[in-house]
């Protein structure tokens, strides 16, 4: 409240100071018996809860406001009785908005203010909510009327006011702009401090709407800084924080979302607090402060749901992926699993449920609980579909295939491989980069197991690659084919296949990649009993490439032993030598991963 309510707590947000401040949302959830002193306090909470749609609550505010200290003011009594008459208008009850607008009628004629009175007699509701073409029309005409020295200003804002919600609808904020423009700057020569704040409001949105963000954040920062209730003022903070956030300065804009949060939340405006505290999170992410966006998620969840939004889901599905970010999977998985069972109660939403359960999937294989993993992609491939989400179910059994190619069930891999290819091959509407990995995936599986028609996929694969893959991605298949090649036993075709694969690794600036070919090529040549060919190959990859240690160590233990096969044991001690320096300075660090037949193809 302007008046009467402390200002909340305006901090520097540090993480920990942000944690606090998000923690005492999550603990103080309500505001439903906040009272208020006086007639101004009781204006304020009801315009509060009017903007958050708690149009019961605003209209119980407004009455109390008209039997507390100050009610006697005739400014207040006319502010309440216009929020009388507004709420029930903008719950379609005119006949219950009636009494209190006739009330506020009588209350002009008795301050002597007799045109006013007689304007708001006839023009009614059209002040009350957002009028109709017609009505529109009819405001428009009295806004010519009333544009003269003898006529009352304050109608005029009005008048003016509700016309902008029209034009600002109908022609866009450029047209509504110059009115809203004037309807300020009359209040604002009034003194009218309280209708002045929803107004700059208007003002503020209309000006991003129509581009104009310097104009905008000025008009923010004035509203701001001038006395308001707290939903104007949310709403002027998040509106600075999307425009900060789009200049980027996402610490400034990280303040304005949390100081947004706070205000929203303390005045029950549920839905611009879930907004806001989404927003945070993002920021909050952005800025390396995981553990500050899993609680401003969970406001903003807190807030959706007593709203009761049905964007509750969505953020609570961002909830989920945010833990699995910091690798909270124990915790992801409770918040996912709850939201696809309560999803499942409803059925409805299938493709928020299918992306829960794929976030459910991930969190329960890092538990090391792969077929439950792979029971939920198979039961989100089936919510995609029903959502038509063709390429979304696509995706989900090729990771279930994966998941299942890498605990050796070949069966099963090659049925959720065989079933996103055929998803993914859906003629003019293919995803070809989808098609790719479908064909890749079960090309590579089917000559893992000595069947020869997984060349075919892998040929097809090749073909894609040429018209919408990258360099990259053909020297990825072009190795996948060697290697299938020595698992169907055609070593030399193997061989060829890796050293062009190493050549376009390296065109395409992965020499890791491209040593890793070369050391294959080798080693098939070796265990072809072709021990020079393979040491000079091992030798190219150590001496002549930037690789990694670990890679290095790989390429050292291949040489030395064709060295060995070829009777150099001269050379193979000195490489010997190499190998175990190496080995020593690799010393007590984590093993690197290892490159080996099995490709992981999921996203």
């Amino acid at each position: 409240m302007s008046g009467e309510a402390a200002d909340l707590n305006l901090e520097i947000p540090g993480s920990t100071a942000l944690s606090r401040r998000l923690e005492a949302i999550l603990r103080h959830s309500g505001t439903g018996s906040e009272q208020a002193q006086t007639a101004r306090g009781w204006l304020d909470l009801a315009y509060e809860a009017a903007y958050g749609e708690h149009y019961t609550a605003a209209a119980e505010a407004a009455e109390r406001g008209l039997q507390a200290p100050g009610s006697a003011d005739p400014e207040n009594r006319l502010m309440l009785l216009r929020v009388l008459s507004g709420v029930h208008e903008m719950r379609g009850d005119t006949a219950a908005s009636a009494p209190y607008l006739q009330q506020r009628v009588d209350l002009l004629r008795q301050l002597g203010r007799d045109r006013q009175a007689q304007l708001e007699a006839e023009l009614g509701p059209m002040l009350l909510r957002e009028p109709d073409r017609v009505e529109a029309e009819i405001l428009a005409r009295v806004a010519e009327e009333l544009n003269d020295a003898d006529a009352p200003a304050i109608a005029r804002a009005d008048v003016l006011s509700s016309l902008a919600v029209r034009r600002l609808n109908d022609e866009g904020p450029e047209a509504a702009l110059p009115l809203i423009e004037e309807a300020c700057q009359i209040l604002t020569e009034l003194g009218r401090v309280d209708a002045l704040g929803g107004a700059r409001m208007f003002l503020a949105h209309a000006q991003l709407l129509a581009s104009r963000p310097r104009e905008a954040l000025s008009t923010a920062e004035l509203a701001l800084a001038s006395p308001a209730n707290r939903a104007v003022r949310g709403a002027m903070a998040m509106l600075r924080a999307t425009i900060r956030h789009q200049d980027e300065q996402p610490e400034d804009a990280l303040a304005d979302a949390m100081l947004s949060t706070e205000l929203y939340a303390a005045c029950g405006v549920r839905k611009g607090a879930a907004s806001a505290a989404a927003l945070l999170a993002g920021l909050a992410s952005s800025l390396n402060q995981p553990e500050t966006a899993v609680l401003a998620w969970r406001v903003a969840v807190q807030q959706a749901e007593l709203g009761e939004f049905s964007e509750s889901r969505m953020l609570t599905l961002a909830l989920g992926q945010q833990l699995l970010e910091m690798e909270e999977h124990a915790e992801a998985e409770k918040v996912l699993d709850s939201l696809s069972v309560r999803l499942a109660s409803s059925e409805a939403d299938h493709s928020t449920r299918g992306r829960a359960l794929m976030g459910l999937g991930h969190a329960v294989t890092q538990q090391k609980r792969p077929l439950e993993a792979m029971e939920h992609w198979a039961e989100a491939a089936g919510q995609f579909l029903a959502a038509d989400e063709v390429d979304e179910a696509a995706r989900a059994h090729l990771a279930a295939g994966a998941l299942a190619a890498s605990l050796d069930r070949v069966e099963l891999a090659r049925n959720h491989y065989e079933r996103g290819l055929q998803l993914a091959d859906q003629g003019r509407d293919t995803d070809p980069l989808m098609l790719l990995q479908a064909l890749h995936s079960l090309g590579h599986l089917l000559c893992r197991h000595d069947e020869p028609s997984g060349l075919d996929y892998l040929d097809r694969a090749l073909r894609i690659v040429d018209e919408h893959g990258t360099d990259w991605q053909r020297a990825d298949i072009t190795d996948t084919r060697a290697r299938s090649l020595t698992a169907l036993g055609r070593g030399r075709e193997a061989v060829a296949a890796a050293l062009e694969a190493a050549d376009l690794f390296s065109e395409s600036g992965d020499e890791e990649a491209a040593a890793d070919a070369e050391i294959f090529a080798a080693t098939v040549l070796l265990q072809m009993a072709q021990a020079e060919e393979a040491e000079a190959l091992f030798r190219l990859a150590a001496e002549q490439r930037d690789i990694s240690d670990a890679l290095l160590a790989t390429s050292l233990e291949g040489q030395l032993e064709a060295l060995r096969d070829l009777g150099k044991l001269d050379a193979a001690e000195q490489i010997q030598r190499q190998l175990e320096h190496l080995n020593a300075s690799l010393g007590d660090q984590p093993d690197a991963q290892q490159n080996t037949d099995q490709r992981d193809f999921e996203d």
